[in-house]
C-alpha cells in the first residue's frame, strides 16, 4: 500500500471525527446520569416503600444505644443524632437532634429535628437517601411520625404545617407542652424560607410477646 499526502490527511481527519464523537457521547451519558441522579428524589414514595418502613416499625424493637424517626408515609427510616459542635457531618448520618436543652421526647418541652432537603450524592440512590425530608411537603394533619429515643418508642401526630422565614428561630424555643417540631430548608434553598412540621405526643409503643401496641396519653 502506497502512503500519500492525500491519504494521510484524510485518515488523520476521520480520527478525528471519531474522537469528538466519543467525546460527545460521554458528555450526553455523563448529562444524562447527572439528570437522573439530580431528580432522583422527586420520585414520590411507593406504598410497597410505606409498608417496608411500617412492617420495620412492627418487626424491630427499638434500641438503647440508636436513636431514630421513622415516617412511613415519605420513607423516612433514619438516625436522630447530635450536632456535637459539627452540624454538616452530623446531618450527612440523618436527622440532627436540635437545642437538646430545649426538649426531647423524654423529658418534654419541644423536640427539634431537622434534616437536609436535597443533597446530591454520587448516585441517584445516594442522593435520595441523602435528601430524606425531601418530600416533607407531601405530609398532612393526623399522619403519625414515630421516633426510638433512648430505648423507648413515641408516636406523635401531626396537627399543623407552616412555611416560615430562615430567620424564625422560635419555632426552636422551649414549649411548655410537649411537643415534636420537624423542619427543612424550601427547595428553592435555605434563603427562602424551612418547612415545618409540628407533631403532638400521642402515646408510646409497649411490646408484649414481640407484639407492639400502643398505649396513648
Amino acid at each position: 500500500m502506497r502512503y500519500t499526502h492525500k491519504e494521510g490527511l484524510r485518515n488523520r481527519r476521520t480520527g478525528g471525527r471519531k474522537t469528538t464523537t466519543l467525546l460527545a457521547v460521554f458528555l450526553l451519558a455523563g448529562g444524562v446520569y447527572m439528570l437522573l441522579n439530580t431528580l432522583s428524589p422527586m420520585l414520590p414514595p411507593s406504598a410497597d416503600q410505606a409498608q417496608a418502613t411500617a412492617k420495620r416499625l412492627t418487626a424491630e424493637q427499638p434500641k438503647a444505644n440508636e436513636n431514630r424517626i421513622y415516617i412511613p408515609q415519605i420513607n423516612v427510616d433514619i438516625p436522630v443524632v447530635l450536632a456535637n459542635g459539627n452540624e454538616a457531618a452530623a446531618l450527612e448520618q440523618g436527622a440532627v437532634h436540635r437545642v437538646p436543652t430545649n426538649g426531647d421526647p423524654s423529658a418534654g418541652g419541644n423536640f427539634v429535628v431537622a434534616a437536609h432537603r436535597f443533597n446530591i450524592g454520587l448516585t441517584p440512590g445516594a442522593t435520595r437517601a441523602k435528601s430524606p425530608f425531601y418530600h416533607i411537603n407531601l405530609l398532612n394533619n393526623g399522619d403519625q411520625i414515630y421516633v426510638d429515643y433512648e430505648g423507648k418508642r413515641y408516636v406523635y401526630e401531626i396537627y399543623e404545617k407552616d412555611l416560615v422565614p430562615p430567620t424564625a428561630v422560635e419555632i426552636e424555643k422551649r414549649t411548655d407542652k410537649p411537643r415534636l417540631t420537624m423542619y427543612s430548608c424550601e427547595l428553592a434553598g435555605p434563603a427562602a424560607g424551612r418547612e415545618v412540621v409540628y407533631a403532638k405526643p400521642v402515646g408510646t409503643v409497649a411490646w408484649s410477646n414481640g407484639k407492639p401496641a400502643v398505649e396513648t396519653l
